[in-house]
């Protein structure tokens, strides 16, 4: 039976937001530059989704590692870029807040940046979710299997009791190890839509009526 749905954020829950197309726009060169040196980089990135580093420190690294100069005003940037960009699945937050009327817990988990989890709470973008795990706060990221686990001990919950729902299938592999069913978002009616037919297989309920 299932009796919580877990949710990473961006690309799930909002949208707006290409963190290698913003770089890019920082240091003016294309996203497709920031792809080729992700190798490089996705250590630094790391380090920052997990609060090892600041921000700071990130522009420093990274502008080490791809031997450009530190663009100027780059940590205001970013922000403006992200704050300009943001956009809410108004379809999944809908969702969100019909499951919690079923009984059904929600729970975020999701790789993020200080900075970025700030724009949220300020947008309050967390306040509907019962449980909300944050990389920078936990010292985790996905895929890293403690993450999920932390989500479950969070939530009281049994792994085959969960949903959990990813826009990335690297993401989904961890919660399938452990035990949980796993929906790929690929948009948000297709999100909204596979979570409510897996709860009325899972549960034996119809809820088709009731969360659309």
């Amino acid at each position: 039976m299932i009796k919580a749905v877990i949710f990473d954020y961006g690309g799930v829950v909002k949208g707006g937001h290409n963190l290698k197309r913003d770089i890019g726009l920082i240091y003016g060169i294309s996203e497709e530059e920031v792809k080729e040196m992700e190798e490089k980089t996705e250590p630094i990135f790391s380090e920052l989704n997990k609060g090892l580093i600041n921000e700071e420190e990130f522009w420093q690294k990274f502008s080490k590692t791809i031997g450009k100069p530190i663009p100027d005003n780059c940590i205001e940037l970013s922000r403006k870029i992200y704050e300009e960009t943001f956009l809410f699945f108004s379809e999944v937050i809908d969702l969100v807040k019909k499951l919690k009327t079923l009984g059904i817990k929600t729970a975020v988990l999701s790789n993020i940046l200080n900075f970025q989890a700030e724009i949220i709470r300020k947008k309050d973008g967390y306040k509907e979710f019962d449980v909300v795990l944050l990389s920078y706060e936990e010292g985790l990221e996905k895929p890293d299997s403690d993450f999920y686990h932390l989500a479950i001990k969070r939530l009281n919950m049994k792994p085959e009791e969960c949903i959990f729902v990813d826009d990335k299938e690297k993401n989904l592999l961890p919660a399938i190890n452990l035990g949980m069913k796993t929906i790929l978002a690929k948009n948000p009616q297709q999100t909204v839509e596979d979570v409510i037919s897996m709860i009325e297989s899972e549960n034996n309920l119809k809820l088709r009526n009731f969360l659309i």
